[in-house]
């Protein structure tokens, strides 16, 4: 009797099991995960999306990914399907991109609402699945790609490490002569402050040669032009006396003897139109 008894039990508490596994797994599919199927065609990497991974509309969680598989005519296509609430209106113009759970890895959908006006996605005879248009551009966030940074970051580093551990004698000589240096000059901080002080009184008096240059400059220009001046005078003087002096040697190649008898060209006139005496061959024959 008690051995019946204990088959009764164990029979009875499989039983219970299985039921309560059946009413978990109903509760599953047609309220956590139940409700209308989409799909979405992603056209670049899903990394970090798994089969019930969230689905969020707005910001709210509505559903969760129920299986994903690549498009046999388009390898580079990513077909995810999801199931969403009751009563979520998502339209012909909503929007599905992939969205990073942050720091703690995995990846999430989110649906954009669409405009008010715009008529809701609903399953035809043609297509019983409606299709949700993925966003442009959408693909891994930051943080999905933060890990690679991580490696890239951890191998510079190590290599930084390994060249410093390589040179670790120069890089020791170098900041011992920067020591050194650095020590030398605070020695002549005075050496250095008259250098400089030097440096700006002969700037200053660069300056100050350089404005007496110009201030000289511009009396010898004036000089310069008043010379110019002069010399344009003296110029048109010897052009007149070079006329004169044409004129009078045109005279004496014109008649040498009278031009010296007359003693020069201002006096032939009136010599030549004085009467000639009776003595020397005036009066007739």
């Amino acid at each position: 009797m008690e051995t019946k008894a204990n088959y009764l039990m164990i029979g009875g508490f499989v039983l219970g099991v299985l039921a309560f596994v059946f009413i978990f797994v109903f509760w599953i599919s047609n309220f956590a995960g139940g409700g209308r199927e989409y799909h979405i065609v992603f056209q670049s990497s899903v990394a970090g999306l798994t089969s019930g991974s969230g689905v969020r509309f707005n910001g709210v969680k509505v559903g969760e990914v129920q299986s994903f598989s690549l498009d046999p005519n388009d390898g580079r296509k990513v077909r995810v399907l999801i199931s969403v609430q009751e009563g979520i209106p998502i339209r012909k113009d909503s929007q599905a991109s992939l969205q990073s759970l942050g720091l703690t890895g995995g990846t999430g959908v989110q649906i954009t609402p669409g405009r008010p006006d715009s008529p809701l996605l609903v399953p035809t005879d043609d297509d019983p699945i409606p299709t949700i248009k993925a966003a442009r551009g959408s693909g891994p966030g930051l943080f999905d790609a933060a890990p690679a940074a991580l490696n890239s970051a951890n191998a510079l580093i190590q290599r930084l490490d390994d060249l410093v551990a390589a040179n670790e004698r120069a890089v020791s000589d170098t900041l011992t002569n920067v020591d050194e240096f650095t020590t030398m000059l605070k020695g002549k901080d005075e050496e250095i402050s008259q250098t400089i002080t030097d440096l700006s009184e002969g700037a200053k008096a660069f300056s100050e040669l350089g404005s007496k240059i110009d201030d000289n400059v511009d009396g010898l220009s004036l000089e310069a032009k008043k010379g110019l001046q002069e010399f344009s005078a003296a110029m048109r003087e010897a052009r007149r006396a070079a006329v004169s002096l044409n004129r009078i040697l045109q005279k004496f190649e014109a008649s040498p003897t009278g031009f010296l008898l007359r003693g020069g060209g201002s006096d032939s006139s009136s010599s030549s139109s004085s009467p000639t005496p009776r003595g020397f061959g005036g009066g007739r024959r």
